[in-house]
């Protein structure tokens, strides 16, 4: 069959055929398929069954009022589908595009879904794609590049076809707008960009996806982001992560066994993961964004993991520090930022961020232990009241100077002698400083310096 021959099948009326749609089965189409804005309206059904086009096949500009198919088609120059309307599906399956050629579906409209199944195609362009769908299911061999920017769609899904792991060199999705969901199952990828992608509800990398050298989400929305991966050591995140400007509703990190794990490697990792927090890990990995690691912290507490929300703002707050230092470009900044470190640092270990009872109280512990030292001397003591029956102990005079609303006694029978000055600093250091890390502990218990 000659291009021409196909031209005038394309342009005959719905009466004339003879069916309810346009099959075409087992043809060699040879000569340039050139169908431009000039071409009127197909309104029939179009499906190629077993071809093979010899030479380029271009379709720029025309509207088709049913669905297109091309099923174990060949395209010896590869398939260009431009400013076309199709009313129906899209549909390519177990096709192939000869080696240099490319499938460019550039701003085309499909009001059905578009579902693409074990292609053979070095490269798939579809930018500015709009589509009910985009279903894309991988046979064996790897694509090199699949540009998908400003796509608009309900649900991408991008997956292996069968339990074998498919890999794609480069996946764009800068600036797609999915309405729902979008699914990567089962591919290594080796670079991901996703700068100003929006995903209405849920993003999901399902097992095993790996993303081995980029992943970019710049400026993006990823509406609820949970990857489930494989768990392996050290940890298969990418090489390169960029978070600047991303958010989400909620960031969930889980590891799965790997096929052909035994039952107690995967009870090792059930124990792993019992103490690593994988979502933590991937902000680490990426370069400083706060916004992310708040909305991270945002969603355990919603999920009732207030120890583990209290992790990542220590995180975020030791990550602050550090970063505030470390990106400072003049002398003066570098001051600022090294005080505003040591500033951070004390905070974080007298008072726990305010986020934690246990660091001011270890504190407490140890100023009225250094109290026991310093009035172990009862010699250097005088007694206040002399019908006190309260022999003296050093313990208990710190922590009645330390805690004063205890009210043993001890304070209040006994004092320092007046020539011993570091005594009587100490037992007014004490008082002072109890106040402080009391007030804190008790913040941190209540949560009223969180």
């Amino acid at each position: 069959m000659t291009s021409d021959e196909l031209t005038d099948q394309l342009n005959q009326t719905e009466k004339a055929l003879k069916g309810p749609m346009l099959l075409i089965e087992r043809k060699v189409i040879s000569g340039s398929v050139q169908l431009d804005f000039k071409q009127r309206p197909i309104p029939f059904r179009v499906e190629f069954h077993g071809c093979e086009f010899r030479d380029e096949v271009e379709i720029r500009g025309v509207d088709f009022y049913s669905s297109v198919v091309f099923s174990e088609t060949t395209f010896d120059k590869g398939l260009v589908l431009e400013h076309v309307h199709i009313k129906g599906d899209l549909r390519l399956e177990e096709g192939q595009v000869n080696k240099g050629g490319i499938i460019q579906l550039n701003q085309t409209v499909v009001d059905g879904d578009v579902r693409i199944k074990s292609l053979v195609v070095d490269e798939l362009q579809a930018e500015y794609l709009t589509a009910g769908n985009l279903i894309v299911s991988l046979g064996p061999p790897h694509i090199t590049r699949m540009d998908l920017k400003h796509l608009a769609t309900t649900r991408l899904s991008i997956a292996a076809d069968g339990r074998v792991v498919r890999n794609i060199d480069e996946l764009d999705l800068d600036s797609a707008n999915l309405r729902e969901t979008l699914a990567l199952q089962s591919l290594t990828l080796q670079k991901v960009s996703a700068i100003g992608l929006i995903v209405g509800k849920r993003t999901l990398f399902l097992p095993t996806t790996s993303i081995e050298k980029l992943l970019d989400l710049s400026s993006s929305n990823l509406g609820s982001f949970s990857w489930t991966f494989s768990t392996t050591t050290p940890v298969a995140l990418p090489q390169k992560l960029k978070i600047n400007g991303a958010s989400f509703i909620a960031l969930n990190l889980t590891p799965v066994s790997p096929p052909g794990r035994t039952e107690s490697d995967s009870e090792e990792i059930r124990l792993r993961q019992g103490h690593t927090d994988y979502g933590l890990l991937f902000l680490q990995k990426a370069g400083y964004f706060e916004p992310a690691y708040a909305a991270y912290e945002s969603s355990l507490k919603t999920q009732g993991q207030a120890d583990a929300a209290d992790a990542v703002y220590f995180a975020m707050r030791d990550r602050r520090r550090y970063t505030e230092w470390q990106d400072a470009s003049t002398s003066w900044s570098k001051v600022v930022g090294g005080f505003d470190y040591v500033v951070g640092f004390g905070h974080k270990w007298l008072f726990g961020y305010g986020r934690s009872w246990t660091y001011p109280m270890v504190w407490c512990v140890i100023f009225v232990l250094i109290g026991t030292v310093i009035f172990r001397d009862s010699g250097r003591m005088q007694r206040l009241d002399e019908q006190s029956s309260h022999p003296f102990s050093p313990l208990w005079y710190s922590l009645d100077l330390f805690v004063p609303i205890l009210s043993l006694g001890m304070a209040t029978s006994w004092s320092p002698k007046r020539e011993h000055g570091l005594l009587l600093f100490y037992s007014k250091f004490l008082s002072l400083i109890g106040l402080v890390f009391i007030s804190a502990m008790v913040g941190a218990l209540t949560g009223t310096l969180k």
